[in-house]
């Protein structure tokens, strides 16, 4: 088994993914009370994110500013996609959407979402389910799937999602209205690069 520190390490980065995941779907009520309850002794990301977290009052601004950011109906100022960075043609759908579709399989996930499977939402949420696997193969002391489960988080940051975040939090952070989503877009940007350093050196 794991030593304790290994652990609580992991549980911290999945806790992390599963955050920033929650926040890149449509704000309501379900995302405030996670900002209110998010553990901000798990480290600075929850600070930061506890700190600038929307309340009652402006989530209408939120709203809007989700809207305009990811959804349309016009141009969106910050395509939640990855096709978007990653095809030249800048289309939704393209051929690494199909990519990322068929990486979730491989690990038995279901894909019929009902967003396409290479919004930013849906691939933290994955680093999540990876380093999920992780945690419960450490557990079982089962070393073999360890080291898989971590060479997995790593080839996804390096083939997915770590090469078009940049941009995509780039245009975030210089089209959102709010300070959460400006403030949201630079903490994806730095945990991602950090946890990516991090696993290409261990």
């Amino acid at each position: 088994m794991e030593s304790k520190e290994f652990l609580s390490r992991e549980e911290h980065r999945r806790d992390t993914y599963k955050l920033l995941s929650e926040c890149y779907y449509s704000p309501d009520e379900g995302l405030l009370n996670t900002l209110r309850e998010s553990d901000t002794s798990r480290g600075s990301l929850y600070s930061e994110i506890s700190k600038n977290s929307p309340t009652t009052n402006n989530v209408e601004s939120l709203k809007i500013d989700y809207a305009k950011l990811f959804l349309g109906p016009y141009k969106l100022l910050a395509p939640p996609y990855g096709s978007v960075y990653l095809e030249n043609a800048r289309r939704v759908m393209g051929d690494s959407t199909m990519d990322i579709w068929y990486t979730y399989a491989e690990e038995g996930l279901r894909v019929d979402l009902k967003e396409a499977p290479d919004h930013i939402a849906i691939e933290l949420e994955f680093m999540c389910f990876l380093i999920s696997k992780e945690i419960e193969a450490a557990l079982n002391s089962d070393s073999i799937n360890t080291t898989r489960y971590l060479r997995k988080q790593k080839d996804f940051l390096e083939n997915h999602l770590a090469i078009w975040v940049l941009e995509f939090t780039d245009t975030v952070e210089a089209n959102a209205e709010t300070e959460f989503y400006k403030h949201l877009a630079r903490l994806t940007r730095s945990f991602i690069k950090k946890d990516l350093k991090r696993l290409s050196e261990s």
